[in-house]
C-alpha cells in the first residue's frame, strides 16, 4: 500500500499519507476498556497489566481532558512572545445506564470494602451469589474486589449507600482516592496502550431521569493526580 512519505511524493489522488494501515487496525469503543482499581497502579496485579482492577460495564461515555498552565510573556520592543509552561490538570467524566447491579459510586470504589458503624457493603466475598426473586444474581453485599486489604483502609463515619447503591457525595468514602485503568486494542486484538489515572477524586454526580427517555443514566466527574502508563503488549 503506497503512502506519503514527503511533500516530493505527494499525491493526494492516488496515496494514503498513514503508511501500511488497515482496517482492522482501528481503536473503537467495542475495543476499549475501563475499570476501577485502587488509588496507584502499583497497587494492582503488576501495575495493572494483568488484574487487580474492576472491570465496568454499560458504559455509554467517557471523556478524557488533560490541559497544561501556560504563561504566556511579552516584551516590550518586539512582538515576539515567551512561554513558561506550568502543571497539568486532568479530569474524566462518565456516563453509565443505572440498572440493578453496583451503581458507578460503587464500582468506582470497588477496591474498597471497610465497614463501621453497620454500613453495609463488601462484607460477603467477591463472587458471592444469592437469590433474590427466585433468580440467582451476584449478592448485593459481596466486594468488588479482595486484592486490597481492608485493615489499611479508612474506617468510615458517615454511609455512602447500602449494598451496591452508593449516592451520598457527602460521605467520608469520597474523601479518600480512588484509581481507574483504560487499556486499548485494535479491532485485531492487538493492544494499542493503556493508562492508570492515579488518586482520583468524584467531584460531581448525576442522575438523569427524563418521563420521555426508556432509561435512567447516571454520571460523574473526576479529577485526578496523574497519569501512569501502562506497558500491555499482548
Amino acid at each position: 500500500m503506497a503512502a506519503t512519505t514527503s511533500y516530493s511524493n505527494w499525491d493526494f489522488y492516488n496515496y494514503h499519507i498513514q503508511e501500511d494501515l488497515i482496517g482492522g487496525q482501528f481503536v473503537s469503543a467495542e475495543s476499549t476498556l475501563i475499570a476501577a482499581g485502587p488509588p496507584q497502579a502499583s497497587q494492582t496485579s503488576d501495575g495493572g497489566t494483568t488484574g487487580g482492577v474492576y472491570p465496568i460495564g454499560l458504559l455509554e461515555s467517557v471523556g478524557l481532558q488533560q490541559s497544561k498552565q501556560l504563561q504566556r510573556i511579552f516584551e516590550i520592543g518586539s512582538t515576539r512572545s515567551y512561554f513558561i509552561p506550568g502543571r497539568v490538570i486532568g479530569s474524566i467524566s462518565i456516563g453509565r445506564t443505572f440498572y440493578f447491579g453496583p451503581s458507578l459510586l460503587r464500582v468506582l470504589y470497588a477496591y474498597y470494602r471497610h465497614s463501621k458503624n453497620n454500613i453495609n457493603f463488601g462484607t460477603d466475598p467477591a463472587g458471592t451469589r444469592t437469590v433474590i426473586n427466585g433468580q440467582e444474581v451476584p449478592s448485593p453485599a459481596a466486594a468488588l474486589l479482595d486484592n486490597v486489604d481492608p485493615a489499611g483502609l479508612h474506617e468510615l463515619r458517615r454511609s455512602p449507600g447500602e449494598d451496591y447503591f452508593f449516592i451520598e457525595l457527602a460521605s467520608d468514602l469520597f474523601n479518600q482516592p480512588t484509581g481507574m485503568a483504560i487499556y486499548f486494542k485494535d479491532q485485531n486484538s492487538v493492544s494499542v496502550g493503556a493508562m492508570y489515572l492515579e488518586f482520583c477524586y468524584v467531584q460531581g454526580h448525576q442522575l438523569n431521569i427524563s418521563s420521555g427517555s426508556v432509561l435512567v443514566m447516571e454520571g460523574v466527574s473526576l479529577q485526578y493526580d496523574r497519569i501512569v502508563p501502562i506497558k500491555v503488549l499482548v
